[in-house]
């Protein structure tokens, strides 16, 4: 939003004013967005998926002590 002009506000407050349209950020930040996104959430099921195994197969106290 602030890369494309329109600044920002949050309930009502103008956080950061409108400016001039900046090409390069946006474009990065649409570029990098997904694959960042697609990133995190192979992390995640990653750590779960590791949890579980050690609670199941390796049969230690990992997934009970995170919890």
């Amino acid at each position: 939003m602030i890369g494309n002009g329109y600044g920002l506000s949050a309930f009502g407050v103008q956080l950061v004013a409108p400016g001039a349209e900046i090409a390069w950020p946006a474009e990065l930040g649409g570029t990098l967005h997904s694959p960042i996104a697609w990133l995190l959430v192979a992390m995640i099921v990653g750590h779960v998926v590791m949890a579980l195994w050690h609670h199941f197969v390796r049969r230690d106290d990992i997934l009970r002590r995170m919890l």
